[in-house]
């Protein structure tokens, strides 16, 4: 845990986050231990977040006990964010993708025969409960709102899940949610008022000059500054003119990477 802590201690410093913020943190991992069998989850992000202020007020919401909902554009790092805090606090991560033909059998589980005897093959978010898992809830709004009414219980201060045929079970203290969406594409809708209730929802701004400086400075860290200086410099003119041009479809800085 030591060599793990230092390293995110280090990327924290190097974030200016509030010291008192990186003490919380510290406690969290010392209070929630990680199992055996689910630790090959806990791992380093190719790339991390850049951006203060976001990262403070993410962190804080989530000390607090808080899921998130990201919301914003595409390319404006919500996966990077989601992947960078379930590192930073230590936790095994879990991602759930969403699409219109989501169901909750497909989150908490289904029934299977093993053995000749039928037991629940647990789902991601039964998973994430029960090993204080960060759940990411990619693309959130592209499932049916039915289908994602039976997190109503998981996300609120209940923080269990019922489940039919099987016992109640109550989340882990470590477990978090974070969603994330995209507004104004093709396949998207609108969250139903109660659901977003159950989140601290943060708007995610473009990315400026710094953080693509920074995301480029991960992938060539021996890189000439002046040549990622113009990189990045090509990527932000590049950005406003192809998402004219393509409509719905924004340019990522995957695309350039």
């Amino acid at each position: 845990m030591r060599n793990h802590w230092t390293e995110i201690e280090k990327y924290l410093e190097d974030q200016k986050i509030a010291q008192e913020l990186i003490g919380e943190l510290r406690d969290f991992h010392m209070r929630y231990e990680v199992k055996d069998q689910i630790k090959e989850r806990v791992e380093k992000p190719d790339i991390l977040f850049y951006g203060k202020k976001i990262l403070e007020m993410s962190i804080a919401a989530l000390l607090q006990g808080d899921n998130l909902l990201l919301s914003g554009a595409k390319a404006t790092g919500k996966n990077v964010l989601c992947e960078t805090l379930a590192w930073i606090f230590g936790r095994p991560e879990y991602d759930i993708s969403f699409h219109v033909n989501t169901d909750s059998a497909d989150l908490i589980g289904t029934d299977t025969f093993i053995n000749n005897e039928v037991r629940l093959r647990k789902g991601p978010i039964y998973q994430c409960a029960e090993f204080g898992g960060f759940g990411i809830l990619d693309e959130i709004n592209m499932a049916k709102n039915d289908a994602v009414s039976v997190l109503h219980a998981t996300l609120d201060h209940r923080r269990r899940i019922d489940i039919p045929g099987y016992n109640r079970i109550l989340l882990h203290p470590a477990t978090r949610f974070i969603g994330t969406m995209n507004y104004g594409y093709a396949g998207t809708r609108e969250l139903n008022e109660a659901l977003v209730s159950r989140f601290m929802v943060i708007d995610m701004p473009e990315m400026d000059e710094d953080s693509v400086l920074f995301v480029l400075r991960q992938h060539f860290p021996d890189g000439k500054k002046s040549a990622l200086k113009a990189f990045a410099g090509l990527f932000l003119v590049s950005f406003p003119e192809e998402r004219l041009w393509m409509g719905s479809t924004t340019v990522s800085i995957r695309k350039f990477l």
